[in-house]
């Protein structure tokens, strides 16, 4: 699904990584759908027997393939170059496809992670996590998730996790007793 282990440290593990939910595209493609309908039909009217009738035809479809790339194309490419990703170590987002960018919060910052999704995102079973961490750079917003709630339970349990390893040094803390 997605490769993510260039991003990972050596002394780190995935526990999870994701893309934004397939939703995301679902007006891209309808605006595609419709601008293509749109190209097609005026190509269709065009009279052929006119001198103008060709370049017309090539200025609708040179339109048609500018407004796809710029509506469709340029957020898919974002769409797919958008990855989210939880480790025994962080939690990660990285995106762009020409231009590179991250952020990442160590799990021994993580003070809190909220999810908030909408009826229809509930039905579509995706919504939105922030995760809000202690350093100065705040929080880091996960956007369309699939199972937000799951994703949560996964971020808290690696946090646990990592907060008892950072805390005991690896070893297992001594039992209450």
């Amino acid at each position: 699904m997605v490769n993510v282990h260039r991003h990972l440290a050596d002394d780190e593990e995935l526990i999870h990584a994701t893309r934004q939910h397939w939703t995301q595209m679902v007006g891209e493609f309808v605006v595609l759908v419709l601008v293509w309908a749109v190209a097609g039909a005026l190509a269709w009217v065009i009279p052929s027997d006119k001198d103008w009738g060709t370049v017309a035809r090539y200025v609708v479809l040179g339109v048609a393939v500018v407004i796809s790339v710029w509506f469709w194309l340029r957020p898919l490419l974002i769409w797919r170059s958008t990855v989210y990703i939880v480790t025994t170590k962080r939690v990660s987002v990285r995106t762009g496809f020409l231009t590179k960018t991250g952020h990442s919060i160590p799990l021994t910052r993580v003070n809190d992670v909220e999810f908030r999704a909408t009826l229809w995102e509930r039905i579509l079973r995706e919504g939105t996590l922030t995760v809000q961490s202690a350093s100065e750079h705040g929080m880091l917003e996960l956007k369309h998730v699939s199972d937000p709630e799951g994703l949560q339970g996964l971020i808290y349990e690696a946090v646990e996790n990592e907060q008892r390893n950072h805390q005991w040094g690896g070893q297992v803390p001594p039992v209450a007793g």
